[in-house]
């Protein structure tokens, strides 16, 4: 039978730390951060607010995008609206 023997040098340790390091290095690589962020604002994405006389907005605070129902307690009924596209026109909806 043959004897096998392994002989390790300098130059095959560095080259086998450098590849291990760097298939780490590329494997733990993502872009958490801006998964993070999308989520966080998905959370606060919505809010609702309600006037003294029961009006009720609903807000989708990444779009602009708006619905409103000015009489809650008669006959629920939603207009949508877009803060952007009444700004530009000058249209501002008064309840009375």
């Amino acid at each position: 039978m043959k004897n096998i023997t392994i002989t390790l040098d300098l130059k095959s340790i560095c080259i086998g730390a450098l590849g291990v390091f760097a298939i780490m290095s590329l494997s733990n690589f993502n872009n958490a951060d801006d998964r993070r962020n999308d989520a966080a604002d998905e959370v606060r994405r919505y809010q609702a607010v309600t006037s003294e006389k029961g009006d009720l907005l609903i807000l989708d605070t990444k779009t602009g995008q708006y619905l409103v129902d000015l009489r809650p307690r008669v006959k629920p009924r939603w207009m949508k609206g877009d803060f952007a596209t009444d700004h530009a026109n000058g249209e501002v909806s008064k309840a009375d």
